[in-house]
């Protein structure tokens, strides 16, 4: 809570909530909602992602399997959201879980890397390896001949709609036995 009333006090202003916005990528519709999205006191955007429970690891934002904040800020770039433009220096995700190691609700987190941190995307390289991943999904599913992968990583948890049709944990265990 104290780290959501100091970036307040930041001179941020909320300038789109709970907003839809799409572009145009390589012929490609791209579109989603934005949570929130702030204008920084140096015109910049700040894309905000809230979230009830924990937010996806700085590992998984860098394997490129949680790109939301940075497809929403590319939206934001090109213009997609109605009265909202520029670009984002700030992909945060607000959490109302339990802090890391405190007893207080409640946290900003962004998936950068800097500082200690091992590991999350160096901030200048956050949209350009999110548009990298774009242009390989594109390029791969949309485009290209692959067929869409049921789950590209398995150990990431959490419920898809085609779970329950895929059988997924009868197949997993063999490709670990050299079933492929």
């Amino acid at each position: 809570e104290a780290e959501i009333v100091r970036l307040r006090g930041e001179g941020r202003r909320v300038i789109g909530t709970e907003i839809k916005g799409e572009m145009r990528y390589r012929g490609v519709r791209i579109h989603g909602r934005a949570d929130r999205i702030d204008r920084l006191p140096d015109g910049k955007l700040a894309v905000v992602d809230y979230k009830t429970g924990q937010p996806p690891s700085r590992r998984m934002v860098e394997d490129g399997f949680a790109l939301q904040l940075g497809l929403i800020a590319m939206i934001a770039e090109a213009g997609g959201f109605d009265g909202v433009a520029g670009r984002a220096e700030a992909f945060e995700y607000w959490s109302l879980a339990k802090q890391r190691g405190g007893d207080g609700f409640g946290y900003v987190e962004e998936p950068i890397l800097e500082g200690p941190k091992k590991s999350g995307i160096p901030r200048a390289d956050f949209l350009p390896e999110t548009e990298r991943y774009l242009n390989d999904a594109i390029s791969r599913w949309i485009l290209g001949s692959e067929p869409f992968t049921a789950r590209l990583n398995p150990d990431i948890g959490g419920y898809n709609d085609y779970d329950h049709v895929m059988r997924l944990d009868e197949w997993l265990p063999s490709l670990g036995e050299g079933g492929r």
